[in-house]
């Protein structure tokens, strides 16, 4: 026996840099219970890159996206209403229907939502999901914004290339309710 210990759910166990229970030994990617998506692995693997190389990273707060690419594709990144909720994350939500978005009537794919959820008392975007075409690629935009911390109005005041389905972000961020 190599000395690593597995948890609960049978997943090798790691602390935040991935670092194992055995001296000189990570784990990265499904095998340590990350979120199953090529891109958290490469992640897990730039923690340890880094961490081998010196440096101090860990998977502590990382925003993980994901997209599932079904017709129309869904994506998301942060919280959703649901994990709000259990967390007492209170959050102002605002919808729009991708219908809205002008591109998605030049390009024939209307189906679908954008909804973005906002600190109750704040300015910070703290979740946002899409179902529609190129919702990976506005997702990315969003968590973008969200990674560095931009506040709502950022994305509400931008001006965006016309017409593209991120686009229809500054009208979704205009529907967040105001501050009650």
């Amino acid at each position: 026996m190599a000395g690593v210990r597995l948890d609960e759910r049978g997943y090798v166990a790691v602390n935040d840099r991935l670092e194992t229970s055995a001296a000189d030994v990570w784990a990265v990617g499904e095998c340590a219970g990350s979120p199953q998506f090529t891109h958290v692995s490469f992640d897990d693997f730039r923690i340890i890159r880094d961490n081998l190389a010196g440096g101090d990273r860990s998977t502590r707060g990382r925003l993980v996206p994901y997209c599932m690419f079904t017709d129309p594709p869904l994506g998301r990144v942060g919280l959703s209403e649901t994990e709000a909720r259990s967390q007492g994350v209170a959050v102002r939500v605002a919808r729009l229907p991708i219908l809205s978005v002008l591109r998605s009537r030049t390009i024939s794919e209307t189906r679908g939502f954008m909804k973005a959820l906002v600190e109750a008392d704040g300015d910070r975007i703290v979740g946002f999901a899409m179902l529609g075409a190129e919702a990976g690629e506005v997702v990315a935009v969003v968590q973008t914004a969200m990674s560095a911390g931009m506040p709502y109005t950022g994305l509400r005041e931008a001006i965006l290339t016309h017409p593209t389905m991120a686009e229809g972000l500054s009208a979704l961020f205009s529907n967040v309710p105001t501050n009650s």
